[in-house]
């Protein structure tokens, strides 16, 4: 009798079972595994283009002319050789005047990336840029626009101790108040009318580039309290003329004199019919004005005119007589010394300095001793009625008499003054 076989621990059908699951798993791990080698049809990839690095952008250096520096040595000094800076220069001169460049102009070199040459220049003058760049035949120039916006802006305030000193204390550069005292030099003598207290206000053109500059603009309007009278001032462009300035009725304020012939510290000998002489100690008419100032302040032309004499003459000792329009001159004596240019036969604008307090001839201290006369006549300059060199009329004065009215809401407003902005190109 044949022995009784064991059944199997493990069926044929579980083995069977167990082996395809294993198959299967092993190809699903196959799949995983080559999946990313396999082009898939329904996907197209682009390929991007490399992009290049950009080379490196000039360097900008600001330097600044020294004293005594011309654009030439700064150039030459920066490392351009003397023919290329000659080049440039003469390539610039189209558009700037190099020689009124100043010492503290700021200059603009551009350098190369790789060497550090320069490769060009920017120079800013007023609202434009001119800029000199290196190309491949040559240097070339333009000259562009800088972009603004004008905003009026205005300050106030009350003088102590002198205009310069309290005007920049409320925030007017001093080119300003120089302009300011250019507007009322006909009415006004900065250095004696004056008094503690007086009121000053001003309204100005504040012009903002795009370059980040803030530039003061010219004077709007002004009033001033001086030797207890107001005065103002108004600029305005008539249709067909240039730009000046003009009162509150439309009078132009440059008249036909100036004010004084300098400035002074008093008046120590006035006009008068019968005065006793420091010297000769006579009773005599002092037909003229002494203005005691000290020796060596400069002395202008009160009015525009022709040299009539220049030199030594007798008690005037250096002396200097204008001839000018409508039959009136001016006399200037015991100067220190007379302005070089100063000769017979010149023309001369009012203003313009002739001469410098001194002492010689008939005097007994550094003044000037001054006379005007109508014709022969010695006349008394502080009483002359001087008339306004023009006045606006019809159409011109009511429109000035407009923008008169918009400013002086400007000028007296309490609060921050604001203007309408305007793009210049």
């Amino acid at each position: 009798m044949l022995p009784r076989l064991r059944k199997p621990l493990i069926s044929s059908r579980l083995i069977d079972s167990s082996f395809r699951v294993l198959a299967f798993g092993v190809g699903v791990l196959l799949l995983l595994f080559l999946a990313p080698f396999v082009e898939r049809p329904q996907e197209k990839y682009e390929t991007l283009p490399v992009t290049e690095p950009s080379p490196e952008a000039p360097a900008r250096v600001e330097v600044k002319l020294r004293r005594g520096d011309t654009l030439l040595s700064l150039l030459t000094r920066h490392g351009l050789r003397g023919s290329s800076a000659h080049e440039l220069i003469s390539e610039l001169r189209p558009f700037l005047n190099v020689r009124k460049l100043s010492p503290g102009d700021p200059v603009q070199l551009v350098l190369g990336p790789e060497d550090r040459t320069i490769r060009g220049i920017d120079l800013t003058v007023e609202d434009e840029l001119v800029r000199v760049r290196a190309t491949a035949e040559g240097w070339q120039a333009e000259r562009r626009r800088i972009p603004r916006v004008i905003e009026a802006r205005g300050v106030r305030g009350a003088i102590t101790s002198s205009l310069y000193q309290s005007g920049t204390e409320a925030g007017l550069t001093p080119q300003q108040i120089l302009d300011l005292a250019r507007v009322f030099e006909y009415d006004i003598d900065f250095f004696s009318d004056f008094r503690a207290g007086d009121l000053f206000a001003v309204l100005f053109e504040d012009l903002r580039y795009v370059d980040g500059r803030r530039v003061p603009g010219k004077i709007l309007a002004a009033e001033l309290e001086a030797d207890g009278q107001r005065h103002e001032a108004f600029y305005f462009v008539p249709r067909n003329g240039d730009g000046s300035y003009y009162d509150s009725e439309g009078r132009a304020v440059r008249r036909t004199f100036l004010r004084a012939p300098l400035s002074y510290a008093r008046i120590s000998s006035p006009f008068s019919v019968a005065r006793r002489h420091p010297i000769f100690r006579t009773v005599r008419p002092h037909l003229a004005i002494d203005y005691a100032a000290p020796a060596g302040t400069p002395v202008v032309a009160v009015g525009p005119g022709r040299v009539a004499f220049a030199g030594w003459r007798g008690g005037y000792g250096k002396m200097v007589e204008i001839r000018h329009a409508g039959g009136y001159s001016s006399r200037y004596g015991h100067f220190s010394r007379i302005a070089p240019e100063i000769r017979p036969g010149r023309q001369i604008d009012a203003g313009e300095v002739v001469g410098y307090v001194g002492r010689t001839g008939h005097a007994t201290g550094p003044h000037l001793h001054f006379e005007f006369l109508r014709g022969s006549e010695k006349i008394n300059f502080l009483s002359l009625k001087v008339p306004h060199v023009q006045r606006l009329e019809g159409d011109e004065l009511r429109r000035f008499m407009r923008e008169r009215d918009e400013r002086l809401v400007l000028l007296r407003s309490s609060g921050p003054l604001a203007g309408r902005a305007q793009t210049g190109s």
